[in-house]
């Protein structure tokens, strides 16, 4: 409701504007074209009445992008999990025979490393994701510190429309941060893990890491949430993804980690982080679920983002 008055508020602002703006461009026709042929006046009045309306539609176009790709991750994200629901939550495969298609230049990723995003305020989940790794014996994990938003500070990434909600937009800068650390890593790839994950297929257990091709910026680590999938080649079960969502946990390398850092400084954040990743970087997924999370409803309640946006009362341990 808010965005809709706003909307319709803009609106009357705009129409009043464009109505006085025409009025006063018909006076002006008037006092200086008394002398001139009638021919000029109607002529003039038109150019003026175009002008006034591209400008306006203009501006309207442009607000309500900012407005739609905002509020809610926007149209993508309510695309998303409008056709999850009506599919029940069925993927579409692109249909071709993988045996004909022609590989691209794959990297065996060795020399992984882990990352795990953790705020200060979360200390009894980075406990429980340390306990999960040694119950599982995965390497223990490099912590990454998560970010709050405080509008005071001048962020590397610029938050581009002010309706994208405050814990959405920290989270993305806690991507971002992780991102940073994997380039810097001592590793030449990690795994970058939100904290309420659990590590389920990982291959210090089940082999080693399938192939990947080099243009990934990253590969999402769960299958399942994903919507529409293209197989790479038969030399990989990693699969090209085009549609989805969830960044709880995925693979990058350290060139993929810093063509996302360059791109997220060039074009800013205007979506939630599982939105923008679909616009703005080559997204792969593993072809069965490597990692898995707890169910979760609209709104999330056991997300401390969801308690940071103010959409639950209680916050979650």
């Amino acid at each position: 409701f808010f965005f809709f008055f706003q909307f319709l508020f803009f609106q009357c602002v705009l129409c009043l504007g464009c109505c006085n703006f025409l009025l006063l461009m018909k006076m002006m026709t008037i006092c200086h074209c008394r002398n001139r042929t009638q021919d000029h006046k109607p002529y003039f009045s038109f150019m003026v009445v175009v002008v006034v309306v591209v400008v306006c539609l203009f501006v309207q176009v442009s607000f309500s992008t900012a407005t739609e790709s905002a509020n809610d991750g926007g149209s993508h994200e309510k695309k998303k999990y409008t056709q999850s629901t009506n599919a029940g939550g069925k993927e579409e495969v692109v249909n071709v025979d993988v045996n004909s298609l022609v590989c691209p230049e794959l990297l065996q990723p060795s020399d992984v490393g882990y990352l795990v995003i953790n705020l200060d305020r979360s200390p009894n989940r980075l406990q429980r994701m340390r306990d999960h790794f040694d119950e599982h014996n995965v390497p223990q994990f490099e912590r990454v510190r998560g970010v709050e938003y405080d509008p005071t500070v001048k962020y590397k990434v610029a938050k581009v429309v002010d309706q994208l909600k405050p814990a959405d937009f920290a989270t993305g800068m806690a991507h971002y941060e992780a991102w940073k650390a994997a380039f810097y890593s001592k590793h030449r790839w990690n795994v970058i893990l939100e904290d309420a994950v659990l590590v389920k297929n990982i291959p210090y257990r089940h082999g080693p890491w399938p192939k990947v091709p080099k243009d990934a910026d990253l590969v999402l680590l769960r299958h399942k949430t994903m919507f529409k999938t293209e197989p790479v080649c038969n030399q990989t079960s990693v699969l090209r993804a085009h549609w989805g969502y969830g960044m709880v946990g995925y693979l990058v390398n350290r060139a993929g980690a810093k063509r996302m850092m360059v791109e997220a400084e060039k074009s800013g954040f205007r979506a939630p982080i599982d939105g923008h990743v679909w616009y703005h970087s080559k997204v792969y997924v593993m072809g069965e679920d490597w990692i898995t999370h707890a169910p979760c409803s609209s709104p999330c309640k056991d997300s401390i983002r969801t308690y940071l946006n103010g959409e639950i009362d209680n916050e979650p341990d």
